[in-house]
């Protein structure tokens, strides 16, 4: 028994119907949508059925730090725009090297983040770590360090001289042997990527030195009429003479002869002297005139002051 034959017209009928729902679906599966990739723009008709699927047909290569929007597995719809913001490159100078990163628009810090790159808390930066970065740019690290050392330095004692008035002239003596101090100095090294930028220093006395002290002889012998006498200092002064006022002199005491008058400020007041062409004395006086090295000398009568009148004496401080 044979199969009865489908008529004609009702072939047709059902090619007819296929071709009409193969439109239909095609045409439900077809989308426009819109790409946006930087300043470039293309119409796109597609079968895709997501955002990743379209970009891989249409070979578009997307770098880790690309942002597409919507995302990558939003479904695709008829008109759909879809924009991708390109990451930018930033290069960061530090230690000596140049190291590349590309980013979306982020602070200085943001970005050095993503480099792996630490601070530390003296490092500079430029731009600063709170600015903003929207375009490519650079970034400039300096590395600041600070570098601390010590040492213990000795410091030199001092000689320090005094005169000894029992001592005779010339002769020395240590009465203290001096000793070194010590002080500790601290550098202080700024070094900018190694660098030493500035240098400062600083001391600290961990130990005072000890002066050298030694005395120096001042006493000195003279010989007058068979008289010696000790001395440590020798003046050459003015000399004039005075007589009786009927007043004390400036210690309290009765003028008579052996009382000279000086300035204190030259030879203290109770100095004992002696005097070429008078002899010794004191002294205990002293008087308007007398200043600087000049000296009055207490005469008995006020004939022997006009006889004496004004000359050069040498004066003899004595020990």
């Amino acid at each position: 028994m044979f199969p009865l034959k489908a008529p004609m017209w009702a072939i047709v009928s059902g090619m007819v119907v296929v071709l009409i729902l193969g439109a239909v679906m095609y045409a439900t599966l077809e989308k426009e949508v819109i790409i946006r990739d930087e300043d470039k723009e293309a119409v796109v008709s597609t079968f895709a059925s997501t955002v990743e699927e379209l970009l891989e047909k249409q070979n578009i290569t997307l770098e880790p730090e690309d942002v597409v929007s919507p995302g990558l597995d939003a479904s695709l719809t008829d008109d759909m725009e879809i924009i991708i913001k390109r990451a930018f490159p930033v290069k960061i100078a530090v230690d000596g090297k140049e190291v590349t990163v590309k980013t979306q628009p982020d602070t200085v810090a943001s970005i050095l983040a993503k480099a792996q790159i630490t601070l530390g808390e003296k490092d500079k930066i430029q731009p600063a770590i709170d600015e903003f970065i929207s375009a490519a740019t650079e970034i400039a690290i300096i590395r600041v360090s600070e570098r601390v050392t010590t040492e213990i330095k000795s410091i030199p004692f001092e000689t320090v001289s005094r005169k000894d008035y029992n001592l005779p002239l010339g002769e020395k003596k240590v009465i203290q042997e001096g000793e070194e101090g010590q002080e500790e100095v601290t550098t202080i090294e700024i070094l900018e990527d190694g660098e030493v930028v500035s240098t400062t220093t600083e001391s600290k006395v961990i130990k005072a030195p000890k002066p050298r002290i030694v005395l120096t002889g001042t006493v000195q012998v003279a010989s007058r009429g068979g008289v010696e006498f000790s001395y440590t200092e020798k003046k050459r002064m003015m000399a004039t003479a005075y007589t009786h006022t009927g007043n004390r002199t400036a210690t309290g005491t009765i003028p008579r002869v052996g009382v000279v008058a000086v300035d204190p400020k030259v030879i203290p007041l109770g100095t004992r002297l002696y005097i070429d062409g008078y002899g010794f004395a004191r002294a205990e006086d002293t008087g308007r005139a007398i200043k600087g090295d000049k000296i009055d000398l207490f005469l008995d009568t006020e004939e022997e002051t006009k006889r004496f009148g004004r000359r050069w004496v040498t004066v003899y401080i004595l020990k």
